[in-house]
């Protein structure tokens, strides 16, 4: 059902107009979204009751330049387990035993691809949802922990893994992805070293049917860490 963002009382609530009545609603992404969020923009809520929730709805997402976009940040992993599961994606077709959240380090990754024999494959999922002049960035805020996981990457680059790091862009009107220097220079520059050590970024976009409210991976766009020009963020 569709309604009208109202307000953000916390990182994980927000409350929306719909049919009328105001609804709390839970807001499956913690980051910072002002350019997208904002009283009166047009949103996509889902009815969801469970008893273990503090609230029946969830916003899933929203209107932006015309476009809906999924604000879902588990939304990723989902698109992700589905293409690699039915060998959808080119660079990762010839891995057929796929493992959801890893140990490795300190960390859980977010998936480890394996065939029997090539190498191991570790990868990472980030979401992305801002987007300017048709390039997307990551992160919205400092991410620590998105700085640890690439560093993990580069970790087991040098110990016999594959790795990579998968940017899904939630969105459809992205041409490229590119760190957010801005917000977090720690994190495009320990991605820029990860890559020049070995680890592999890639990116796909997302669309949103409205009709069917199903997400599919839409196309391949290059990851550009060339040195960032302020003037254009």
């Amino acid at each position: 059902m569709f309604g009208d963002f109202l307000k953000r009382p916390n990182r994980f609530l927000a409350v929306c107009q719909v049919d009328g009545r105001e609804v709390p609603c839970y807001l499956p992404n913690p980051g910072p979204m002002p350019d997208l969020l904002y009283p009166g923009v047009e949103v996509l809520v889902s009815h969801k009751p469970a008893k273990h929730r503090k609230t029946e709805h969830t916003l899933v997402g929203v209107r932006h330049r015309g476009t809906l976009l999924s604000l879902d940040s588990r939304v990723p992993n989902k698109l992700l387990a589905e293409a690699f599961n039915n060998q959808l994606l080119e660079p990762f077709v010839h891995y057929t035993d796929i493992r959801p959240e890893p140990s490795y380090l300190n960390s859980r990754l977010d998936f480890l691809l394996q065939n029997g024999t090539s190498k191991p494959c570790l990868i990472e999922a980030k979401s992305s949802t801002h987007a300017e002049n048709s390039v997307a960035y990551f992160p919205r805020a400092v991410t620590l922990r998105g700085q640890r996981h690439i560093k993990e990457l580069m970790h087991a680059a040098r110990n016999g893994y594959r790795a990579a790091v998968i940017f899904i862009v939630q969105r459809a009107d992205a041409e490229s992805i590119r760190p957010h220097d801005l917000i977090d220079p720690a994190f495009g520059s320990i991605l820029r070293e990860a890559v020049n050590q070995g680890v592999e970024a890639y990116a796909w976009t997302s669309h949103f049917n409205e009709i069917t409210n199903e997400i599919i991976l839409q196309k391949p766009v290059p990851v550009d860490l060339s040195s960032t020009d302020f003037s254009r963020v």
